[in-house]
């Protein structure tokens, strides 16, 4: 699996993800979402995964869960220290 989109009901809140080849050619994972932080502004929330095959990075994409995309969403808000309502 190559790409994926999970929907997080609660929140609204889509999660996507897709491989890719980052500029030296290794495999990555990128993982990336909008959010509207509490004053109003769309903000687009991003991370990346390395990995050392075509193979793994797929197999990545396909085991991501909801639970995950959860996961993701709330450290990126806790990291950049977004509040959304």
């Amino acid at each position: 699996m190559n790409f994926k989109i999970i929907h997080l009901p609660k929140t609204q809140t889509e999660i996507c993800l897709h491989r890719d080849c980052n500029e030296a050619g290794e495999e990555i994972v990128c993982i990336k979402t909008f959010v509207i932080n509490s004053d109003g502004t769309e903000l687009m929330l991003e991370t990346q995964a390395k990995f050392a095959s075509a193979k793994s990075a797929q197999s990545f994409v396909s085991d991501y869960s909801e639970t995950s995309a959860k996961s993701f969403l709330q450290h990126c808000l806790k990291q950049d220290k977004i509040w959304t309502n």
